[in-house]
């Protein structure tokens, strides 16, 4: 079994950062200038001798990758960031260990797939980093530091050939000899399925025996393009009710949450993450603590962890984090724990295979185990699909006060007779929207034919539908699935809104 943890390239200056965030700045900073906030709150965290170290610094990678070595990591999932346009930051660590070819650490990439803003934005799957300092001038007036847009062809293009020499070093992690590449918000990327093709299409010309793409955050509509889904957590356990709330903190149980990690199960092929421990208030001042982490639980789940992914087949356990210190989930050394949790690591692996899982303990668990795993995994996808929506009705409305309408995107096309698939709540918002354009719809296609009370023809998806310059899907959550019914009825012109309004 091959633990990789998760590594955040942040502690190093970049110029971006001086600019955000003021000078010298590194998520150090943050860490640092934390504060215990409530009675028994551990904050700061310390590093183990103070060792705030540089990323960019040679000796610095040696020290980790002897760590990893020493304590059974095999691995580094590193985070990489590439933003609209092409543009990448904190990329320099891992640039430099492509260099150092001496230096002995596996490692893999999760592309970090988030807009980046500041916490008083309105934008919504972005990433800050300290919502407690002060507003800089040198970002958009949304407070978008740096946008995530996926572009076309040639975009995708460059952003491979970026990635080729990491993929073609032989340190470089994966499954069935093909590269493991991890992306963070895999459901919100609305080319995912041309996009991956390319790839896939790029790395056999260049010899590779594929890419092994695994999604977090995996809707339903988009698992078609991937070959796993990794359980990111704690994020995704996070349904655990909350102990306390203290000025603006929720505070959360270790074991709940680990309970809920244990018990999840997925469809398709899953790996199931783990965590060390959370304490997010450094960056946000008001955030989330999961209370009741130690070395001595984090091993004992961890063997229980290590046991689950291999009873479903994986080889692979991703570890939330090494080096996270701003959300308080590190693996390295502190002034607390010592190498605490690194020897857990270490006696995990070494003592897992001998762990029982309580389902087999209990055959007559079992059936109750997956309905309540199924009925996690459930409520979870109805989760994705509200806040996929949520997210695309934000940004329409965004562009409608800016007074942007969708009308002239279609115009500009020469779409001018169309159909509307789906007639929810997004499918009623486009209709009026172009209820005084000059674009007309034709016909609307829902399942509810029957139901509905619209002035336009209704036909069902299994219909022979009549001609239109395109069909815009406003069922979005569904698009693929859609898409390859209506291609099989010889449509053209299929188009998701949410792809008209990415483009607009």
């Amino acid at each position: 079994m091959r633990v990789l943890a998760m590594y955040l390239p942040q502690f190093h200056r970049v110029r971006e950062n001086d600019e955000w965030w003021g000078e010298g700045f590194t998520d150090w900073v943050t860490v640092k200038n934390a504060k215990s906030l409530y009675e028994g709150h551990e904050q700061p965290k310390v590093p183990l001798h103070g060792r705030f170290y540089d990323l960019l610094e040679r000796g610095t990678m040696q020290w980790q990758s002897d760590l990893m070595k020493k304590y059974g990591i095999d691995g580094m999932c590193m985070y990489h960031y590439w933003f609209k346009d092409g543009k990448k930051i904190l990329e320099k660590p891992a640039e430099n260990l492509l260099q150092w070819t001496d230096l002995d650490m596996p490692f893999c990439f999760c592309w970090a797939n988030e807009t980046w803003a500041r916490s008083w934005s309105n934008v919504r799957d972005k990433n800050t980093w300290a919502d407690t300092l002060e507003k800089s001038d040198t970002e958009d007036e949304n407070g978008v530091l740096l946008e995530q847009k996926y572009g076309d062809e040639k975009q995708w293009d460059r952003h491979f050939e970026y990635l080729l020499p990491f993929f073609q070093d032989s340190r470089y992690i994966k499954v069935d000899g093909r590269p493991v590449f991890v992306i963070y918000r895999s459901g919100g990327i609305p080319c995912i399925g041309e996009m991956l093709a390319l790839w896939r299409r790029r790395a056999a010309e260049n010899g590779l025996e594929g890419l092994y793409i695994i999604g977090v955050w995996a809707k339903e509509r988009i698992r078609q393009f991937l070959d796993a889904e990794l359980y990111h957590e704690p994020v995704r356990a996070r349904f655990a009710t909350w102990r306390e709330n203290t000025t603006g903190i929720t505070r959360y149980d270790y074991e709940e949450i680990w309970g809920n990690i244990l018990k999840a199960e997925g469809t398709g092929k899953t790996f199931y993450g783990g965590f060390v421990s959370y304490d997010d208030t450094p960056r946000r001042a008001e955030g989330n603590v999961i209370e009741g982490a130690c070395p001595e639980r984090f091993g004992c789940h961890l063997m229980q962890l290590l046991k689950k992914n291999e009873e479903h087949g994986n080889d692979i356990v991703f570890l939330n984090a090494w080096n996270e210190w701003g959300e308080g989930m590190y693996l390295e050394p502190d002034e607390r724990h010592g190498y605490g949790y690194l020897e857990a690591v270490l006696h995990a692996k070494n003592h897992y295979k001998n762990w029982i899982l309580p389902e087999q303990k209990d055959a007559g668990k079992q059936a109750d185990r997956h309905d309540k795993g199924q009925e996690l995994e459930n409520i979870l996808n109805q989760k994705d699909k509200v806040e996929h929506y949520l997210n695309l009705l934000d940004t329409w409305m965004s562009l409608r006060e800016r007074g942007i309408r969708i009308d002239a995107w279609l115009l500009e096309r020469n779409w001018k007779k169309i159909g509307v698939y789906g007639y929810g709540t997004l499918g009623k918002h486009f209709v009026k929207e172009l209820e005084s354009s000059e674009v007309q719809i034709q016909y609307l296609i829902d399942r509810r034919k029957n139901h509905l009370r619209t002035g336009f023809p209704v036909y069902r998806p299994e219909d022979r539908l009549p001609r239109a310059d395109a069909i815009v899907v406003t069922a979005t959550f569904y698009f693929d699935e859609i898409y390859g019914k209506l291609r099989k009825q010889g449509v053209e012109n299929i188009i998701s809104l949410e792809q008209v309004i990415e483009e607009i």
